[in-house]
């Protein structure tokens, strides 16, 4: 529980200072307004006090969670209302301001327990212009706990970047090393951990594009048996923006959001022992409508029976708008190394625009699609997984797989609404869902 409280400790302080940059606004007027026009599902902030002087001035802000964030903390013991402190340095071209918790009883003795006392756990230094560009840098104290053989220690998390007065910038952060052990036995060691990225948020979407970098990690089980291994993990995602190409008169209502998620990992050990290389997963949401995608981005959790049946057909409304303008699905590459030799698989699935009311048509999507599967599998794999194995035969005898010397293929075309398998059998897309029933 104790070991818990760490990670929840440490999660909280950094989730309540890192409000948008508040402190960064240029004088006191701007820095109200900054407050007055701050909007989160996570939080109110209202300032608590404000003492200015002629080259410098301090100030109170208080933070207090809502909703699914305020439940959290209130289940891990730890308060739900935050002070921070700030004080400004008011320069002939812009502003400098410090900011840190105020502690208070209640979380002092939790805070002195996973940093020390009277260290800081986390502070943030923002430098802005008088165009409203910020620079920030944040950092997250080295944690050192130890307590009854559980502990937790880091080096210091470090988070630099910059953003304009419109909301957009770019960010950089690092943490060398993570040693954790819990009160049961298991450990964890994560080391060169780093990131970046840059953008900005848009609603509920960050547009702009993110990558972090993984050295090592090791999980290792009580009795030291069984661990998992990561080594040589790259994280790449990307929103971005665009309009069908051949929209002569773009809107909002056009514009398109494509997501693209990269992920590679150069060496597993799975928990069973087995070790795998050179994963790689590269999978990409193409032409989203983003009007859609966002309606469906703001569902919330209904609590009555009418807000549920108005959820319900909001949602039917945004997946029939973004059925009716299209999109593509496109895994291009699911690979990894094995002992017995590669596994490869690849999917590209295109959903036609131009069906309408699709929610009330499901009959005609299948007419929308069109695209290919492709995978293939060692037969040395196949055969030391057990449940697979026992489906190959049947699955050759149909033709739906195909086989060679060293491996076994599954190749499929979509078109005209049907499955054209590398065998040359065909069966209605409609017959799917059955066939992965069998």
């Amino acid at each position: 529980m104790l070991l818990k409280n760490v990670v929840a400790g440490a999660g909280a302080v950094a989730v309540i200072l890192c409000w948008p940059l508040a402190t960064g606004q240029i004088g006191q007027s701007l820095y109200m307004g900054a407050i007055k026009n701050y909007h989160s599902p996570y939080m109110t902030i209202t300032n608590q006090s404000f003492e200015r002087g002629y080259l410098s001035s301090d100030a109170v802000s208080r933070i207090e969670l809502k909703d699914s964030l305020k439940t959290t903390f209130e289940e891990e013991g730890l308060p739900t209302t935050w002070l921070v402190k700030h004080h400004i340095k008011n320069g002939f071209l812009g502003v400098k301001s410090s900011s840190e918790l105020e502690i208070d009883k209640q979380v002092a003795p939790l805070i002195s327990s996973i940093w020390g006392k009277n260290i800081q756990p986390i502070t943030l230094v923002t430098d802005s212009s008088l165009t409203g560009n910020t620079d920030f840098t944040m950092t997250i104290n080295p944690i050192d706990y130890n307590q009854s053989g559980a502990f937790v220690k880091s080096q210091a998390f470090v988070l630099t970047g910059s953003a304009n007065a419109d909301g957009a910038g770019d960010f950089n952060y690092t943490l060398p090393s993570l040693d954790v052990k819990t009160d049961s036995g298991e450990t964890m060691q994560v080391n060169a951990f780093a990131g970046q990225g840059s953008g900005q948020m848009q609603g509920n979407f960050w547009i702009g594009d993110q990558t972090f970098k993984l050295g090592k990690a090791n999980f290792t089980s009580a009795d030291n048996q069984h661990h998992v291994e990561l080594e040589g993990m790259s994280v790449m995602m990307k929103n971005a923006l665009s309009q069908p190409k051949d929209e002569k008169t773009p809107t909002d209502e056009t514009q398109q959001v494509t997501n693209t998620n990269n992920i590679s990992i150069k060496k597993i050990v799975t928990l069973d022992g087995q070790q795998y290389t050179d994963f790689n997963f590269a999978l990409a949401l193409k032409d989203l409508n983003y009007k859609a995608i966002s309606r469906l981005a703001v569902m919330e959790e209904a609590t009555t029976a009418e807000q549920q049946q108005a959820q319900m057909q909001d949602a039917m409304l945004a997946l029939d708008l973004l059925v009716a303008k299209g999109a593509t699905v496109d895994l291009s590459d699911l690979s990894m190394m094995t002992e017995q030799g590669k596994v490869n698989a690849s999917l590209l699935l295109e959903l036609k625009p131009g069906l309408a009311r699709a929610s009330e048509n499901l009959a005609a999507l299948p007419n929308k699609l069109v695209g290919n599967i492709n995978i293939s599998m060692p037969k040395g794999f196949v055969s030391n997984e057990p449940q697979l194995a026992a489906k190959v035969p049947e699955l050759l005898q149909q033709k739906i797989i195909t086989e060679d010397q060293d491996s076994y293929k599954l190749t499929v075309k979509v078109e005209g609404s049907q499955l054209v398998f590398g065998s040359g059998l065909k069966i209605p897309l409609a017959m799917l869902s059955m066939l992965m029933m069998h």
